[in-house]
């Protein structure tokens, strides 16, 4: 224990004294499997960016309530729609105070201009900020919300209206999405004129429970508690991401108590885990899926026979069993079952290589042929081991001739090639931020979520389209159903993606950690942890 001690008062800059013991139970470590490419979550995909930044440096609009799935208030206080579905007016909290930094000290507390810069920098591409940092906004890109949202404005200093140019089922839900965080015009504006704008998404500055101390590259990042949190009541003084790609090396740190929390156990490591008497396990029904994305624009991905040829080479029991060891279930839609808008009348086809060597015999490719399989490095919520996973795909298409290379990437070059269109298929899925199906399926297969680089299959079909639109539009939510309903009727006529597993969402932490919010949305939560 007492090196234990040194240790983390080494990694937060302090020494070794008779305060380490009240230092240790003021700080949280969390084992996390990969550093973020930045700290604004509005240009973010990757789980270990969300997780990272999301809901410790900063606050939304509204949340998603764990137990009910509804939005309820958080930056704002209450909201009305008008009669015909196209403006939402938010009444804001009072008094929220922004961070105190190094890089910015606020002169006011958040107003109504900080969520309209927020939200304008997204969807005016003339906006001083929507260029910078690249300008790619993977989330909202992909659910089109610059095609949704005409403006964005103040109606007095606690005021704000979102103006729609269509009714929108799901804008709400969307507003309550990890991604759709409330930044400091303040701060942007003094950067501006400084000439550093990129520093908003570097240096943050948010309204969360901690604010950023200190990153060291790849290595660990350091938050400290912020003192004018409006929720109050958070218990941890310092909160730290110890990076730690592998998986059996974030389970040896847990098991030491060289770190507090281990984020994605893998499903091999259950047993040690639950047997372990200071660990526990905790365990929450997600909405997720993991799929083999095939690129549609490319060939021989562009034949439908050869989709389902694939489809019917692969076994999901297999990697069900040897990836996730049994825990999750096979995917026969996009949606899993615990969506309200699952289809519960299709299946995905069980296995069948002679009918997949047909397939192939008749788009003339009896003898096979060569693709890449890209993976993404790293541990995802909805698939714990991409390369066992990639390397299984792999075996089962050999049987056909089918030759794959898998080709690991990182996050941020995998998401160029995606957005590139280079690949032949990808390995790839998606953890809902909302319970909402269009979460899913707009996201993964929607045709703006192709530039976006989250539809990696490249399918644009107008009859998809049509129906997710006339869902999001629907004013029952008995109609959104059957439009979501035919939506994976045309998933599953076409193919342009195998469904392959859901998954639980997974924690592992030392017993001495207490409320901790493992939510079945989004990203981890830690504002109320603490140690005892």
């Amino acid at each position: 224990m007492r090196f234990w001690l040194c240790w983390l008062s080494a990694l937060l800059l302090t020494g070794c004294d008779t305060g380490d013991r009240q230092l240790a139970k003021e700080s949280l470590l969390y084992c996390a499997e990969g550093a973020p490419f930045t700290f604004n979550p509005q240009l973010a995909a990757a789980t270990q960016t969300l997780d990272a930044t999301a809901h410790q440096l900063y606050d939304r609009l509204l949340d998603i309530d764990p137990e009910t799935l509804q939005p309820v208030p958080a930056l704002a206080l209450d909201w009305h729609r008008s009669d015909d579905g196209l403006r939402y007016r938010f009444t804001l909290r009072p008094g929220v105070q922004f961070h105190h930094t190094a890089w910015f000290s606020p002169s006011r507390p958040l107003n109504a201009d900080d969520v309209v810069f927020s939200f304008q920098r997204l969807i005016d591409n003339t906006h001083p900020f929507h260029g910078v940092s690249g300008g790619h906004y993977p989330f909202f890109d992909s659910i089109g919300l610059g095609g949704l949202v005409k403006r964005v404005r103040a109606l007095g200093p606690r005021e704000v209206e979102f103006e729609l140019r269509r009714p929108d089922a799901s804008f709400i839900g969307n507003l309550a999405t990890d991604y759709a965080v409330v930044l400091s015009a303040e701060y942007a504006g003094q950067l501006l004129a400084a000439g550093t704008p990129e520093l908003l998404d570097q240096q943050p500055v948010g309204t969360g429970p901690f604010y950023l101390a200190q990153y060291r590259l790849d290595d660990f990042i350091r938050y400290h508690r912020h003192p004018g949190y409006w929720r109050g009541g958070v218990k941890l003084a310092q909160l730290v991401f110890d990076i730690t790609p592998k998986s059996s090396k974030r389970l040896a740190k847990l098991l030491t108590g060289e770190c507090d929390v281990m984020a994605h156990p893998g499903a091999s490591q259950m047993a040690v885990i639950k047997s372990h008497p200071e660990l526990v396990l905790d365990q929450a029904t997600g909405m997720n899926v993991s799929v083999l994305a095939l690129n549609t624009q490319k060939a021989p991905f562009n034949d439908v026979r050869v989709r389902k040829a694939l489809a019917l080479a692969l076994s999901r029991n297999d990697i069900l069993q040897a990836v996730y060891f049994g825990i999750g279930s096979e995917a026969e839609s996009v949606l899993p079952p615990v969506s309200w808008g699952y289809n519960p009348n299709l299946l995905m086809p069980l296995p069948d290589a002679e009918r997949a060597r047909w397939l192939l015999a008749q788009a003339g490719l009896a003898k096979g042929f060569d693709m890449t399989l890209l993976i993404p490095t790293g541990a995802r919520s909805f698939n714990p081991d991409g390369l066992k996973t990639g390397q299984l795909i792999q075996r089962r298409l050999e049987e056909l001739g089918i030759r794959v290379r898998l080709q690991s990437l990182e996050e941020q070059i995998l998401r160029r090639e995606l957005m590139a269109g280079r690949q032949d298929a990808v390995l790839t899925g998606w953890s809902a931020d909302t319970p909402d199906p269009d979460n899913l399926l707009h996201n993964l297969l929607g045709c703006q979520a192709i530039a976006a680089g989250t539809n990696a299959s490249r399918w644009c079909h107008p009859l998809f389209e049509q129906q997710i639109n006339a869902a999001r539009r629907a004013p029952t939510l008995s109609e959104r159903i059957r439009h979501y309903h035919l939506a994976q009727e045309l998933i599953y006529q076409d193919m342009p993606l195998i469904p392959l597993n859901h998954t639980l969402k997974q924690q592992a932490y030392r017993r001495s950690v207490q409320d901790l919010q493992l939510q079945p949305y989004g990203g981890v939560v830690l504002r109320q942890a603490r140690k005892e």
